[in-house]
């Protein structure tokens, strides 16, 4: 039986027009011969630089059309990096530009993300939205605005081209309900967050970070680490595997901000496996009591203070999480490390302090 999973995502003004996730090495193909034709042999771009490292990592999308006497060409074709959203090596064949074809392309991709399809589900669980980011070359940016794209910042070189970064923001579907076979709950784990109080642990949260921040979501580990790590108190959360042995399971730390009543939350994340189940919840709340208690570096930076303002920049699909926990959003949302983040705070009111 055929696969349904590559008919057409969205069919196009033009009706002969269909679009398809690569999923065969011939589709692929087919897709590096339209970007060679189009940046190569037309704009002169470099074979070398042309085809990268990050194809293996991506979705590629194939647009072709039907033809009266049945067979099918190729139209064009773009990919999608997930870790980053971004969009990239958008091209149509020169005969078919301005018949809708770019259009058609980019919601259909707007539509594979929305449904969590390909190596998209991998990074929407536990989403709300998704930001697509796209560097378009200046000559294409009115394209992305008409499809409802936003230009962020200034103006820029890329490969020797002017270009500007457009984004936009997709709304998901809900995410499918875990499968519960024979009746029975799905198994439940216990959870505990520590202090950490040793390298070791240190080092262990850092490991779980660097697993989800630079491995599963694309960024650089120069940004992932810096000069507040040493300056902040940092929490490891665990859980008991089946062999009896402890499993590190997600990381939080709290940086004090310098001569203010306020420290910023950052570097929240939990490995893939365990995310569900309250366990951003048992971070965030495991780090309140910690700086209400007035421990480690917290208690440090909090003397003399009946309160603290806990600061969060938070990726925008998790703004409600924060919301639920407490958190009001200040000001406009902006880009961080490449993506759209918002401000929200929260008053932690502290024990009192000791004589």
């Amino acid at each position: 039986m055929a696969s349904t999973y590559n008919a057409p995502l969205v069919p196009s003004a033009a009706p002969a027009y269909s679009t398809v996730l690569c999923s065969t090495p011939e589709q692929m193909q087919r897709a590096l011969a339209i970007r060679h034709k189009v940046f190569c042999e037309e704009q002169g771009y470099d074979p070398a630089i042309e085809v990268d490292e990050l194809d293996a990592l991506c979705d590629h999308l194939l647009l072709t059309k039907k033809n009266e006497d049945g067979t099918e060409e190729d139209v064009g074709t773009l990919r999608w990096y997930p870790p980053k959203g971004k969009v990239g090596r958008v091209a149509v064949h020169k005969q078919f530009r301005g018949t809708g074809a770019g259009s058609t392309l980019c919601l259909a991709l707007e539509e594979h993300v929305r449904e969590r399809r390909g190596k998209a589900a991998d990074v929407m669980r536990g989403k709300t939205s998704f930001d697509l980011v796209a560097h378009s070359q200046k000559i294409a940016e009115v394209f992305y605005h008409r499809l409802g794209w936003e230009t962020v910042g200034e103006d820029f070189l890329e490969e020797g081209q002017p270009h500007c970064k457009v984004v936009k923001t997709i709304q998901l579907k809900p995410e499918p309900a875990i499968a519960v076979l024979n009746g029975s709950k799905p198994p439940t784990r216990s959870y505990s967050v520590r202090w950490c109080e040793t390298q070791s642990d240190i080092d262990r949260c850092i490991q779980i970070r660097i697993a989800v921040f630079v491995d599963e979501q694309g960024f650089s580990m120069e940004d992932e680490l810096d000069e507040k790590d040493p300056a902040s108190d940092h929490f490891l959360m665990t859980t008991v595997g089946a062999d009896g042995k402890e499993e590190d399971a997600g990381t939080i730390r709290w940086w004090p901000k310098p001569g203010l009543a306020a420290g910023k939350i950052g570097r929240v994340c939990v490995l893939p496996k365990y995310r569900g189940g309250g366990t951003g919840k048992l971070l965030m709340t495991s780090i309140e009591e910690h700086v209400r208690n007035r421990r480690g570096k917290a208690g440090e930076a909090s003397k003399g203070k009946e309160s603290v303002t806990a600061v969060v920049h938070s990726q925008m699909h998790a703004e409600g999480f924060y919301a639920k926990a407490g958190y009001v959003r200040e000001g406009d949302k902006f880009m961080e490390d490449g993506a759209f983040h918002c401000k929200l705070v929260k008053q932690i009111q502290l024990v009192p302090e000791t004589a």
